[in-house]
């Protein structure tokens, strides 16, 4: 037990220790957080899963964001994103996983920039970026193992939409971002009967992408604690969890310049539900609040996000 213990600790050491003061959750990252620590990961020769990740956003009057920006804020005032990522992978080995991941992204906004159009709401929408990863759990053990995880996401993305007067949305609005992005860090997981804990610590670099915008670096740390409620269950297994994601961004870059309205520091956490129909078929879906979010300058804070999946493997 001493061991296991130690072990769950030195991962969030390493976990929190990898951060540097940076200066808010980057947009289409909550769900695939979990990727590599869900236990699904582990079973069969592949899988495929569906995810829907919602996301709410804290909207403020049109004239209020509009005297910001005339300002000369960097703003907007997002109402609802919605992104559908859709995930395949395979098992070379019982230690190796890789999988792709190709997501569409619809985002409602709120016009504010031009007087006589205020308050019109808008949306974008069309394919996002590629993401291609793999992990290697070097250790494993008793329901245990520590692993390392690596990808890399491809300018795949549509960042040419338009609103309803045909002119481009922002970058941070649109579908893609035009960037070749890095990802590396690490995955876990511990069992203490009755629970298990797993998650992972992904490092995120960025590159300029299209409309010389290049979004901050991200860091991102996700656990989750499960409990099992029915271990003994021939058919259908329930695990009730809670979730915890702590996500650290960047400054932004316009032109090479940084922007003063972005970046920073938010944490979120919730239950979260699994249902286990089979040894094949799984059901996941969590409910994530901030709570707590220290963003940088002038710069709109999320209300709530929410998960739902459903994975095969065979």
């Amino acid at each position: 037990m001493f061991r296991k213990v130690l072990f769950f600790f030195l991962i969030l050491i390493l976990g929190f220790s990898t951060s540097r003061p940076a200066s808010a959750c980057e947009s289409c990252s909550c769900a695939l957080a979990r990727a590599g620590a869900d236990p699904i990961y582990q079973s069969d020769r592949a899988f495929f899963d569906v995810t829907f990740e919602g996301q709410n956003w804290n909207t403020r009057p049109a004239e209020d964001v509009h005297e910001l920006h005339e300002e000369g804020h960097h703003v907007h005032n997002k109402t609802h994103e919605e992104f559908y990522h859709f995930n395949l992978g395979v098992h070379p080995t019982e230690e190796v996983t890789l999988f792709g991941e190709l997501a569409y992204i619809v985002r409602d906004s709120i016009e504010i920039e031009e007087h006589d159009r205020l308050g019109e709401k808008e949306t974008s929408k069309g394919l996002g970026d590629m993401k291609l990863s793999g992990i290697w759990r070097f250790w494993r053990g008793h329901g245990n193992f520590l692993g390392l995880l690596g990808g890399v996401k491809l300018p795949t993305g549509s960042t040419e939409e338009e609103n309803s007067q045909g002119t481009l949305f922002e970058p941070e609005l649109q579908p893609g971002s035009g960037s070749t992005d890095a990802s590396v860090g690490s995955v876990f997981q511990l069992a203490l009967e009755p629970w298990v804990v797993h998650g992972n610590v992904v490092y995120t670099f960025k590159s300029e992408g299209d409309h010389d915008f290049e979004f901050g670096d991200l860091f991102s740390s996700y656990t989750s604690l499960d409990w099992l409620i029915n271990p003994d269950a021939k058919g259908i297994r329930v695990t009730l969890g809670a979730d915890l994601n702590w996500q650290i961004e960047d400054k932004q870059k316009e032109e090479g310049a940084q922007i003063e309205d972005s970046g920073g520091a938010t944490v979120l956490m919730g239950p979260s539900l699994k249902i286990q129909l089979n040894d094949q078929v799984v059901l996941l879906g969590n409910f994530l609040l901030p709570a707590y979010q220290n963003l940088g300058g002038v710069h709109q804070e999320l209300d709530f996000v929410w998960n739902a999946s459903a994975k095969i493997s065979w």
